[in-house]
C-alpha cells in the first residue's frame, strides 16, 4: 500500500520496476493481410518460430510464481493470422492461472479486425482476451483508400460487420475504435462519429480514439497528409466535442497521473516473431531498440545498458522521456558513443 504522501511519480516508477509485474507484447507473426498507405512495418518476418514459442512459453511458467500482474498484448503484423500460436500461448496461461488463480492477468489486441469474427471474439474474451483495438480511416469509400488487403480489395464493410455482431455478445469487455484522421479526410469524420454514435453510442463498451496520421518511417511518409500545427488541436477539440455531445464514449480521457510510456517500463517488453526483444512496437528495426532475446529454455538473454536508456525517463522524470522514450534515444546513444 501506498501511503497518502506517496507521489503519481513515486507510484509509477514503482509499478514499472516492480518484478511483480511483467507486460510481454507478443508479435505471434509480423506478416498482414493489408497494406495501409500509411504503414511502417516491413513484413520481412512471418510466424513466431516453434523455439520461440516454446521459450515464451517457458519463461511465463517460469515467472508466474513471482507474478502479481501478467499483460499479454497481442500485436503483430496482424496477429490474428497466427490464430493458433495465440490459442496455444493462451492456454499456457490457463493452466499457469489453474495452478496460481490469484495472478492478475489481462490481455488486450491490436488486430485490423478484418478476421476478428464473433466466434473468434467469443473464443478470446473465454480466454482473457477483453481488450481489442481496431481502426477506422473514416466512411466506407475513404476507409477503403487507406486500409486495403494485400490484393488492392477494401475492408471497410467485414470490418463493420464483425464489430456489429460483437453488441450481442454479454460480458465485460472493451473494444476501441480508433479513427486516423489526416487532411483528405477531415471533413468527413463527423459522419463517421455519428454512424459510430448510432450503432454503438449506448454500449460504454465501445469508445472512441481519435488519432492524427503520423508519418512513423513508412516508405509512403512524404505523401502522407498529415494534419500540422495548430490544426491537429483545432480538430481533435471539434470531433471530441462532437463525440461527447453524441455520447459516444472517448477513450483515455481519465487522468490517472504521469503518461507512460509501455517501453519507457523496466518490467515489459516485445517479443519479436524471430526471439528478438524489443522495447518499442515502431522502430522495430533499429539498433537501439534490439534489447535482447528470449532463449528456448524460457531464460532472457538482455543488453543492459540499452535497456537503461529506454528506462531513462524514471530516474530523470522528464516528460518527454516518460511519454516516448524513442524520441531523443538516438542523440543519447551518439553521446554515449562520443563519450567513450
Amino acid at each position: 500500500m501506498y501511503s497518502k504522501q506517496a507521489t503519481a511519480m513515486q507510484r509509477v516508477v514503482h509499478s514499472s520496476m516492480s518484478n511483480q509485474n511483467l507486460h510481454l507484447i507478443v508479435l505471434p507473426t509480423e506478416g498482414c493481410n493489408f497494406r495501409c498507405t500509411y504503414c511502417y512495418e516491413e513484413f520481412r518476418l512471418s510466424r513466431m518460430k516453434r523455439e520461440v514459442r516454446e521459450g515464451l512459453a517457458r519463461f511465463i511458467q517460469k515467472r508466474a510464481s513471482n507474478l502479481k500482474r501478467l499483460n499479454l498484448s497481442w500485436f503483430g503484423g496482424e496477429p490474428l493470422l497466427a490464430y493458433d500460436i495465440i490459442l496455444d500461448l493462451l492456454h499456457t496461461v490457463k493452466r499457469v492461472r489453474a495452478e496460481k488463480p490469484d495472478l492478475e492477468f489481462v490481455s488486450e489486441m491490436t488486430t485490423n479486425g478484418y478476421n476478428l469474427t464473433v466466434e473468434r471474439f467469443q473464443e478470446l474474451l473465454g480466454l482473457g482476451v477483453t481488450r481489442y483495438q481496431i481502426s477506422l480511416d473514416g466512411p466506407q469509400a475513404e476507409h477503403d483508400k487507406r486500409r486495403v488487403k494485400a490484393n488492392g480489395e477494401g475492408t471497410f464493410e467485414q470490418i463493420w460487420n464483425n464489430l456489429l455482431s460483437f453488441r450481442e455478445i454479454e460480458g465485460d469487455f472493451e473494444v476501441v475504435l480508433r479513427l486516423h484522421v489526416d487532411r483528405d479526410n477531415l471533413f468527413q469524420i463527423p459522419s463517421v462519429i455519428r454512424e459510430i454514435a448510432e450503432s454503438f453510442g449506448g454500449d460504454s463498451r465501445f469508445k472512441l480514439f481519435i488519432r492524427p496520421i503520423s508519418k512513423l518511417g513508412g516508405q509512403n511518409d512524404e505523401k502522407l497528409p498529415i494534419l500540422e500545427g495548430e490544426d491537429i488541436d483545432a480538430a481533435m477539440n471539434s470531433m471530441k466535442k462532437l463525440a461527447k455531445e453524441l455520447k459516444v464514449s472517448l477513450f483515455g480521457e481519465s487522468d490517472e497521473g504521469p503518461s507512460v510510456c509501455y517501453a519507457t517500463r523496466a518490467n515489459s517488453f516485445v517479443v519479436r516473431s524471430d526471439g528478438r526483444l524489443n522495447k518499442c512496437t515502431v522502430a522495430l528495426e533499429k539498433e537501439e531498440n534490439q534489447v535482447g532475446r528470449i532463449l528456448p529454455d524460457g531464460t532472457l538473454k538482455i543488453e543492459r545498458d540499452l535497456m537503461v536508456r529506454w528506462m531513462r525517463g524514471l530516474f530523470s522524470e522528464d516528460t518527454e522521456e516518460l511519454e516516448c522514450p524513442l524520441v531523443g534515444i538516438e542523440k543519447a546513444l551518439r553521446l554515449e558513443k562520443a563519450a567513450s
